[in-house]
């Protein structure tokens, strides 16, 4: 392979590799926004019991279709537990 064309592999490379950073970074902000308008919900909903015991069942399930995801997950619904009144140890 001649320099022209690894200089031009690399610097399609390096396109590529920030387009992935911008979408990770738009798909951030998204969860961060749909965080925010869920807790808003939650902190007005007049059964709240019933929504901790669909939540627990539903993270159960995402847990168990996505276990490399699992852990990631962890403080993710340890901070959304608390927000529906389970308090963790």
């Amino acid at each position: 392979m001649e320099d022209a064309d690894l200089q031009k592999m690399l610097a399609e490379m390096a396109q590529n590799l920030e387009a992935l950073k911008e979408n990770q970074f738009a798909l951030v902000a998204q969860v961060q926004v749909l965080q925010a308008a869920l807790a808003s919900a939650l902190m007005h909903h007049p059964d709240r019991k019933a929504v901790l015991g669909a939540f627990e069942r539903y993270m159960q399930v995402a847990k168990d279709s996505a276990p490399n995801l699992a852990q990631r997950m962890q403080g993710l619904e340890a901070g959304m537990l608390s927000l529906l009144g389970k308090h963790q140890a």
